[in-house]
């Protein structure tokens, strides 16, 4: 028996594929559409926890407006202390800069994904290879590359070749960004990243004061949230009320 169907037809019925595309790359942007849309960030935090929000009196926060206050807090900290930008590492300085996140616990072990902020510049985030979908909704991440990792774990025997990769993509933001100044903050770094960036001309300061400064002075949204996160079944606590 003939299964196939009209000409044409394979995958419009299968889950697998909906719809046929015209190329792959019309594929790649509907799925990426796809996925985005069910990014847990984009989805919200359902309708229980909106309820008791409700009752306890603690309004939405205004989302797009906490994450240029955090991008500007760590800009500001950036040019007072005289870096042209910042690599970040640690998920949660991640998080803070770019409002996205990613195996949040694997990469807390295992530096793979990373971002850099400019001082006078773009943010563009390192992530794994067909992850652009969980930064789409930030509106504070200009451009997506994919992560070069170079861990011992994922590099091996070939780890010279993956850092030299790695600092000249930062070499090239930071030339092209920097206006000249080629100092820049790390949250955390391995020895062999630090050798090969002095070997580009970049000098690395202290990551973790930066960040830890930037987030010192909360906004009224951050507030907001903060209050949310504390909401415990329509009960805030009256510390932070």
């Amino acid at each position: 028996m003939d299964n196939a169907g009209p000409k044409g037809s394979f995958g419009r019925h299968r889950k697998i594929m909906p719809f046929e595309a015209d190329s792959i790359e019309a594929l790649r942007d509907a799925s990426r559409q796809k996925a985005a849309s069910l990014n847990q960030h984009v989805l919200g935090y359902g309708a229980q926890a909106e309820a008791e929000w409700a009752a306890a009196g603690i309004a939405a926060p205004d989302l797009a407006a906490m994450r240029q206050y955090r991008l500007e807090r760590i800009r500001a900290e950036l040019r007072r202390r005289g870096y042209a930008g910042a690599v970040l590492y640690d998920p949660v300085n991640i998080r803070y800069a770019t409002d996205s996140t990613n195996m949040q616990l694997w990469v807390a072990h295992n530096p793979t994904r990373h971002c850099f902020v400019a001082a006078e510049g773009p943010v563009v985030l390192f992530d794994y290879f067909s992850c652009e979908h969980l930064s789409d909704h930030s509106g504070v991440v200009d451009e997506v590359r994919p992560a070069v990792s170079w861990m011992y774990l994922y590099g091996g025997e070939l780890t010279e070749q993956k850092v030299r990769r790695w600092a000249a993509g930062i070499a090239d933001l930071v030339k092209e960004h920097g206006g000249g100044n080629s100092r820049i903050a790390v949250d955390h770094i391995n020895p062999e990243g630090v050798e090969e960036l002095a070997r580009l001309g970049i000098s690395i300061g202290n990551g973790e004061a930066l960040m830890e400064n930037a987030r010192l002075i909360k906004s009224p949204d951050e507030i907001l949230a903060m209050r949310r996160a504390r909401c415990c079944r329509g009960a805030v606590p009256p510390t932070i009320r």
